[in-house]
């Protein structure tokens, strides 16, 4: 399974150009931006007892060292950080959390991740890397909410949510030391008060999160086409005005899933072929951190990317044996041995559980 979400040199297999999504894209684009720079230039905080408050607390290094010395230290602590707030990682297999970002009654798998960065290039760029990046979420609508932890959609289910623990920390100290440089007189003494890691989450954290959080949005849109499930809907409009291009993305997602109808695909083709903003194209968006794939995190990842599985599923069940069968076989190994393993069923709520179960249930028939 993991080989299928990470194909960074597969080859493009026809991929199909409309210039309605062009437009479309261009328009998505401007509200995402628009809505990120509204919250970066408008601090607001979140809850102090909020899970990256305590996370970002719980770094105790110095952030007076010198940058390749913090990041290391930071780095070399972050997988046991992340077991004592309960995270799934490499070496625990942590716990569901109840709403962290998406709200009351969404349970989320948050993923430590500690994949190699380029600190001097994090610190560089720290008002835009995304160090919280979303694997998978039940949003369909194109509210553009933020993922606050407000109940803010009408629909509800299942995040897996990457948190990449030294490139967070990183981007907070260079946050805190930027605070101190613009509210410093020229003796070095702070002279006004600066913000806190409440705003640091809620202006820069939450923001970035958008740009995964919307292209998982359009493949849930493009899934819910194509199984026939309503779209969501958001309960909790902007204070400002954002252009609604979810009936043009409508007509752009069908003609997506007409063409893919009709030409015989592997499942790499089949994901290059559904655009998404902020990534080239579905293929990149559904690659996977680079984790040891033990078994106290590969439960997770397979967690973040059954949704997408169930989708090629359906998309090329009449042809699924003739292009996929190496990875069908991989497919159903894991499958299998996770069925058979009380790891899901003692890991998840029983509603959870069952959704789970029946989805295997479902990709095996189809792939067999």
């Amino acid at each position: 399974m993991y080989s299928i979400f990470n194909m960074r040199n597969r080859a493009e297999q026809g991929i199909i150009h409309l210039p309605d999504w062009l437009y479309v894209k261009a328009g998505l684009e401007k509200n995402l931006i628009q809505v990120i720079m509204f919250y970066r230039r408008n601090p607001m905080a979140v809850h102090s007892d909020h899970f990256l408050v305590k996370l970002l607390q719980s770094v105790t290094i110095p952030q007076s060292q010198n940058l390749e010395r913090y990041y290391n230290n930071v780095d070399a602590l972050a997988l046991n950080l992340s077991m004592a707030l309960g995270m799934t990682s490499p070496i625990f297999k942590g716990r569901l959390f109840d709403g962290v970002f998406f709200g009351k009654g969404n349970y989320e798998l948050l993923i430590a991740n500690d994949e190699t960065i380029d600190p001097f290039e994090a610190d560089k760029e720290w008002q835009n890397i995304a160090a919280v990046r979303i694997l998978s979420h039940p949003r369909s609508d194109l509210g553009f909410n933020l993922p606050d932890g407000k109940l803010t959609g009408s629909e509800q289910g299942l995040a897996v949510i990457s948190i990449n623990i030294p490139l967070l920390a990183i981007q907070y100290r260079a946050f805190r030391l930027n605070e101190i440089r613009i509210n410093s007189n020229e003796n070095g003494e702070v002279i006004d008060s600066t913000l806190t890691v409440n705003h640091f989450i809620h202006m820069h954290v939450l923001p970035n999160m958008m740009y995964s959080y919307l292209d998982h949005v359009l493949f849930n849109r493009i899934s819910n086409l194509q199984s026939g499930v309503p779209l969501g809907e958001s309960k909790k409009p902007h204070s400002f005005y954002l252009t609604d291009f979810s009936v043009k993305l409508n007509h752009v997602q069908t003609a997506i899933l007409n063409y893919l109808h009709k030409t015989e695909k592997d499942f790499t083709g089949i994901l290059q072929n559904i655009p998404v903003v902020s990534k080239k194209d579905t293929s990149v968006l559904m690659e996977l951190p680079d984790l040891p794939l033990t078994r106290q995190v590969l439960w997770g990842l397979i967690l973040a990317r059954l949704p997408e599985l169930t989708f090629l599923c359906r998309m090329s069940k009449d042809n699924v044996g003739n292009k996929n069968q190496s990875e069908i076989n991989r497919i159903l190994r894991y499958f299998l041995n996770y069925k058979s393993d009380n790891l899901f069923r003692s890991m998840l709520p029983l509603d959870i559980f069952t959704d789970i179960m029946d989805d295997i249930e479902d990709i095996k028939h189809m792939i067999k």
